[in-house]
């Protein structure tokens, strides 16, 4: 029996009829998928059936939180996402830092919800001293996501956690987000047009329960020292005090410090990557805004906006509005294109598209939000225009991943060319495109291989995996096999994803795999070593693979190579720096099938495999 670390219930929301049931959290559920993440990919292939569409009611929205949040243990309060995506039309996570919504989730009584159907009406999901009610949301529909977060505060005070979306949401966008308490962003992929769809504008939790901790003797044994670790850590303070910038040097430190107001961290986060901002200067002067990250308010800087200020300006629109940043830019770069090139219909323009005016681009995030005029086609993302305009559109656009544009690579945001797991992950993680570092050392930085193995022993890659990842017998003939990595990569992700734990980079270098377990069997009171991880993380991956398969939305065929990877200017290969070729990304691809156990060429599991992960 489960004795801590889980509040032990699952709550199933049906918007169609409005009615809301609960189901006691199985023990052996628990055990099996570890929790958070895990348990969220099992309940998808419960409740989302083969075939639905993404913003179909039958499509649904599963929540969870793993064991670990609302503990005191650092960075613990991951919130994360499940349901079949718009922008990719793949069963896909999104997570996010849980800020208060978390937690609040796990002290209302739940681990996790499953939400089902659609609502007659604009609705919100309220979670409140032990009562769920769908509550009328007609005062809320139509407001951006801080006006709505802000809203729902005044009546249900913090530690109130909200989760919410803004106009695209509400509108369908398939690049709108959810964020969390007005700050925190759910994930790429659209699930904001999914809660649109359903007519849900939010969700708020606040509850006063606690978490119980089931050895609370061997709990505090692991977490002293613990805790001593990162108090000790030399760089912390420049951490606590710069941020994400600190790995970001495109964003000026200079200007960071001038405008930076105060840090924000999610509950019990010892640095905080989250920041309040106020414009100090210019026509914007005194403008207050908060971002999940400081350097998301400098992408459009990156994208040719001059003055930081506007950058800072649109951005905090864009998130008002709920839409990717990202895929904002690259859907308005790829329109422009195709009216340059007489690929949009007369009939269809009914603006200029001008990437360096801010008055062109709040202008057009308007559009898009409300669906007005050719932002209802922009709306519609990359694959939306290429099936508009014809398939001969398709040499005009960025390179697309799932229909997404990803972060790293010719043409996109982030300036980064060395081909490592992340870069490998946007092609193989069935979601599509994100910036999950999953604790791998070539995460946005070049380093020698030799260091590389107190990584895997962090990650808990067993031993004898070691030379199939690093192949040859000396510094100068060692290959670095990136597909193999990712494996592991992705399997510590769904590990920490699973616990709750954070996987900022600057959080998941203080833990490693066997204080995971400690962890997690003094909190649960579940019997767990590293071994015992590995298995269950494995299972929740393969399952991940299989619902993909079952729709041919995650098969071989879907994981494309884009043709600009592979250009003059492309990405390198990691260790020589030479440039890359399909080839070796094929090569890496089967590699990665194969230390999973899948079949090299197709990605299918076998049957023995999933028979021997009881799957």
């Amino acid at each position: 029996m489960i004795k801590g670390g889980f509040a032990g219930k699952i709550l199933i929301v049906d918007l169609t009829h409005g009615m809301i049931t609960e189901k006691k959290l199985d023990d052996e559920l628990a055990e099996r998928f570890i929790g958070g993440l895990g348990i969220c990919f099992k309940l998808a292939a419960d409740y989302i059936p083969p075939g639905c569409g993404p913003l179909a009611p039958e499509n649904a929205i599963i929540l969870g939180v793993g064991p670990l949040v609302g503990t005191s243990l650092p960075s613990t309060s991951r919130v994360f996402a499940v349901s079949r995506l718009p922008s990719s039309n793949t069963l896909g996570w999104c997570g996010a830092g849980g800020v208060d919504f978390g937690c609040q989730l796990k002290n209302a009584g739940y681990d996790h919800i499953v939400i089902l159907g659609k609502a007659d009406r604009p609705v919100y999901l309220s979670l409140v001293a032990g009562r769920v009610e769908i509550q009328d949301a007609g005062h809320l529909w139509g407001r951006g996501v801080e006006d709505t977060c802000e809203t729902l505060w005044q009546e249900y005070p913090h530690p109130a956690g909200v989760l919410a979306i803004g106009q695209g949401g509400e509108n369908g966008v398939v690049f709108s987000m959810a964020f969390i308490d007005r700050i925190a962003t759910l994930g790429r992929g659209g699930l904001g047009a999914v809660m649109g769809s359903k007519n849900l504008k939010a969700i708020l939790v606040r509850g006063k329960k606690g978490i119980r901790v089931s050895d609370r003797r061997e709990y505090k044994q692991l977490i002293t020292p613990f805790l001593r670790q990162i108090r000790e850590y030399p760089h912390l303070k420049e951490w606590q005090r710069m941020g994400m910038i600190k790995s970001f040097p495109y964003v000026s430190t200079d200007i960071y410090q001038k405008i930076r107001k105060r840090r924000i961290a999610c509950v019990s986060c010892p640095i905080g990557c989250k920041d309040a901002v106020e414009i100090a200067d210019g026509d914007y002067q005194g403008t207050t805004i908060c971002s999940s990250s400081v350097i998301n308010l400098f992408i459009p800087v990156i994208y040719g906006l001059e003055d930081y200020r506007e950058s800072i300006r649109l951005v905090h629109l864009l998130d008002g509005y709920g839409l990717d940043t990202f895929e904002f830019f690259g859907v308005l770069k790829f329109a422009q294109v195709l009216q340059e090139k007489g690929l949009v219909p007369p009939s269809d323009l009914d603006g200029e598209i001008d990437l360096l005016s801010l008055a062109s681009l709040e202008t057009w995030a308007e559009r898009i939000a409300l669906r007005q005029g050719f932002g209802a086609t922009l709306a519609d993302g990359f694959t939306g225009m290429i099936n508009r305009y014809g398939t001969e559109t398709k040499q005009y656009a960025p390179a697309l991943v799932k229909g997404m544009h990803p972060y790293t690579g010719p043409g996109s945001a982030l300036p980064w060319d060395l081909f490592g797991t992340m870069e490998l992950g946007q092609i193989l993680d069935p979601r599509g495109p994100h910036v999950g570092s999953g604790g791998s050392p070539t995460y946005f930085a070049r380093r020698p291989l030799a260091v590389f193995y107190k990584h895997f022993e962090r990650m808990g890659i067993p031993k004898n995996a070691f030379d199939r990842i690093i192949v040859g017998h000396s510094p100068e003939t060692h290959q670095l096999k990136v597909g193999r990595l990712l494996k592991y990569s992705h399997s510590w992700f769904g590990l920490l994803g699973s616990m709750g734990i954070c996987v900022r980079a600057q959080i998941n270098r203080f833990y490693h795999a066997e204080l995971c377990a400690g962890f997690y069997e003094a909190v649960t009171g579940i019997p767990t070593t590293v071994q015992d991880l590995r298995e269950r993380v494995n299972r929740i991956w393969t399952l991940y693979r299989m619902l993909n398969l079952r729709d041919d939305s995650g098969n071989r065929a879907a994981e494309n190579i884009p043709e600009q990877w592979l250009r003059s200017g492309g990405f390198k290969e990691y260790v020589t720096e030479q440039p890359l070729n399909r080839t070796a990304i094929i090569e890496m691809i089967g590699d990665y099938y194969d230390e999973w156990g899948w079949d090299r060429l197709t990605g299918v599991p076998p049957e023995q495999l999933r028979h021997s992960l009881d799957l």
